[in-house]
């Protein structure tokens, strides 16, 4: 196993473990912020993994779905109230 694919699996784990924290946190209106930016971490730094596998293919269609995904989710964030999210 290359360090590059041990530095990867780490991050999976990382990730995995910041996004159940953050699941967590959500479940108290208190640290329900802090919960969801945590979890947002946790995929960020999975998604940004992924791109250091050997062997990647289809980096161009990876990042074409990453920017309209990110630009769907910030407009419908816009659109949305708080108030209309269920808890």
């Amino acid at each position: 196993m290359t360090w590059s694919l041990t530095l990867v699996k780490a991050s999976y784990f990382l990730a995995a473990v910041m996004f159940i924290l953050g699941l967590k946190r959500m479940a108290s209106p208190v640290t329900a912020r802090r919960g969801i930016v945590q979890a947002g971490f946790g995929m960020v730094i999975a998604t940004v993994a992924t791109f250091f596998l050997p062997d990647m293919h289809n980096l161009g269609l990876m990042t074409l779905a990453i920017v309209l995904g990110t630009a769907l989710a910030w407009w419908s964030g816009k659109k949305v109230a708080m108030t209309d999210m269920p808890q």
